[in-house]
């Protein structure tokens, strides 16, 4: 069976104001490539004891 797909809605005014100052924090709030290594060698770890 397909999915049925929800149409966003349009955001105006203030909630547009939010969600566009929410987007360019978001943008700058970025993780240090340190820290997104770490991250993903604890994903690898994990996901090597699941098969074993």
């Amino acid at each position: 069976m397909a999915t049925t797909i929800k149409i966003t809605p349009v955001v105006k005014g203030k909630e547009s104001e939010r969600f566009n100052a929410a987007i360019s924090t978001s943008k700058t709030n970025k993780i240090s490539e340190e820290k997104k290594a770490k991250m993903f060698s604890l994903v690898d770890k994990v996901l090597s004891k699941k098969e074993s």
